[in-house]
């Protein structure tokens, strides 16, 4: 029996909420904004095959229900400057479940750089702690303040905010005095709130929190590397119990 697949396709701007001004050295910054630009750029069309595996736990920490799938996910268009990316998916006909929550990690990895890049509508109030010693890696955290309540991006499947709104940070290693992503979190403001999610029905929706890690690749014709996620974690947490999903990426590159 021939598979069909069944696709989906993701256009999306990233909505942040206005934050307080700057307060980083900008020299510091401007090395680091330009890193992002130069690693999270526009690029060729990158098929990846994206392991989803989906946990959810009732009030008593029980499992309620476990999944596992593979989908697959294309990226491209992505431009940093304005925060608007695409991404499509597909998956089989029976396991549509993990075509949708993959997109969870998704949404989190390809906004993960956005709140380092200045933009006429947002100024994060941003925090730069150095290395303490050598080896360490420097963070950077964003603030962001005054966030509207909570919203799951329409029509509401989509376990991701709509308003990406709260506290990000991400994790820098120093290679050869060069700073390399390596590690993102955010954790949204604008909670509780109600919603109506997969799995658990309508609930008050009382944390939500992301986890992105980061992987170098190149492409053919292009010796500057790109970052692509590697896994992402995200739990939502809600008055019924909690949504874990986590996702593994596995680029496939075209043949050198």
């Amino acid at each position: 029996m021939r598979r069909r697949l069944l696709p989906l396709v993701l256009l999306y701007a990233v909505h942040h909420s206005p934050a307080a001004a700057a307060d980083v050295t900008e020299l510091k910054m401007d090395r680091i904004v330009a890193l992002a630009k130069t690693y999270f750029r526009d690029s060729a069309e990158v098929p990846m095959d994206v392991a989803v595996t989906t946990v959810v736990t009732g009030t008593n920490g029980k499992p309620k229900h476990r999944a596992q799938s593979t989908v697959r996910m294309v990226f491209h268009g992505y431009n940093l400057q304005s925060g608007k990316f695409s991404l499509r998916g597909n998956s089989g006909w029976f396991n549509t479940w993990a075509l949708r929550d993959s997109m969870t990690g998704d949404m989190a990895a390809f906004v993960a750089p956005l709140f380092l890049v200045p933009s006429a509508e947002v100024s994060s109030r941003l925090e730069i702690r150095q290395p303490d010693q050598p080896g360490r890696p420097a963070i950077v955290t964003g603030h962001a303040t005054g966030c509207e309540p909570f919203q799951l991006m329409p029509p509401g499947r989509f376990l991701f905010p709509y308003k990406h709104c709260g506290t990000e940070q991400v994790t820098l290693a120093l290679e050869s005095n060069e700073p390399v992503f390596q590690h993102y979190s955010f954790d949204s403001d604008g909670l509780p709130a109600p919603a109506r999610v997969p799995y658990l029905g309508d609930v008050q929706i009382l944390g939500f929190h992301a986890d992105v890690d980061f992987q170098k690749g190149t492409l053919p014709g292009d010796p500057n590397p790109f970052l692509w996620p590697k896994e992402t974690a995200a739990l939502i947490t809600t008055d019924k119990g909690k949504i874990s999903i986590a996702n593994r990426y596995s680029p496939r590159l075209p043949s050198k």
